[in-house]
């Protein structure tokens, strides 16, 4: 008879946690205030513009002002979210007092990887809009998919084909738990928003322009917790999944922490799940070929429980 199979768990929840505990409790000013600060001129800039549906708002030298804004904006997003998903690594599996690695050192790890980032991201999202553009469910299909492509292009040695590749060894069976993302972190958008909205109904003398500006900058500090969440949670899939040896694994190129006990680099609790088959919860004497074929959703019986 086949042994059995359990698959590790993996917690959503937990993701979350994690995410709020080193954004409000460990590091609120790199992770809240500063975003905040480095995105709010960008944002002002684009609220003092007219809109290309006001008077005045089609011509030129606004429409050019506009897409500077909006792409400079964009831009700070790649390189504070490159930064953030340095400082998460840094504490991931590591004790509650443990600092996150220096900042400086993580917004430069975050520059290196950012033409990779902007490249994986922009492939990313044009695959989803040409799945997309057939049905529904193709571009759910491939979004899940490739859901952890620029986790792995800002934490990885590698190019955009190796990111995508590393998303689709880390995604099969993880549809719940990525459906439980998305669903957390659009609740968390979505709440600013409504907020705004209510706001605006309630004050009828302010313009909707003004609380739309309001929500862009609100949202920087927000998108920290969700930015730290996914990468608590890519991090989670590569612990307990990454090989031995794999050149431009997380454990070889982002190890920026020590051991709080031993005072040697630590690989964030991922080195010790990696080796023979036996040592990363299968049976001794298995093979890469014997991991159970689930391809969309997690096996019954698994609990978030375990994971917290």
């Amino acid at each position: 008879m086949a042994p059995h199979f359990r698959r590790q768990p993996i917690s959503a929840r937990h993701a979350f946690a994690l995410a709020f505990d080193l954004a409000v409790r460990r590091d609120a000013v790199q992770s809240l205030l500063v975003p905040f600060l480095l995105h709010a001129p960008w944002v002002l800039a684009q609220g003092m513009l007219p809109a290309p549906d006001q008077p005045g708002g089609m011509t030129a030298r606004n429409l050019m002002l506009n897409s500077v804004t909006l792409l400079g904006d964009f831009l700070v997003s790649l390189f504070v979210a490159g930064m953030l998903r340095f400082r998460a690594r840094s504490v991931f599996n590591t004790s509650a007092t443990t600092q996150p690695a220096p900042v400086l050192e993580c917004y430069w790890r975050g520059l290196m990887r950012l033409p990779w980032l902007l490249v994986t991201e922009l492939l990313r999202n044009s695959a989803m809009f040409f799945a997309g553009l057939f049905l529904v469910l193709p571009g759910v299909w491939v979004g899940f998919r490739l859901s952890m492509a620029t986790e792995a292009a800002g934490l990885r040695d590698t190019t955009a084909v190796g990111a995508f590749s590393r998303s689709f060894e880390l995604t099969p069976g993880r549809l719940e738990r990525w459906l439980e993302m998305i669903a957390m972190s659009v609740v968390m958008v979505l709440s600013i928003l409504f907020t705004c909205a209510l706001f605006f109904f309630a004050l009828p003398a302010t313009s909707w322009s003004t609380w739309a500006t309001v929500a862009l900058l609100v949202l920087p500090p927000v998108m920290t917790i969700i930015q730290y969440a996914w990468t608590f949670f890519y991090l989670r899939l590569e612990e307990i999944d990454v090989p031995r040896g794999v050149v431009g694994s997380i454990a070889s190129v982002t190890g920026i922490v020590g051991n709080t006990d031993t005072g040697r680099p630590d690989s964030g609790g991922l080195s010790e799940l990696s080796g023979a088959p036996g040592q990363r919860g299968l049976p001794a004497g298995s093979g890469a070929a014997a991991r159970p074929r689930l391809k969309l959703v997690e096996g019954a019986g698994q609990d978030d429980a375990d994971e917290e």
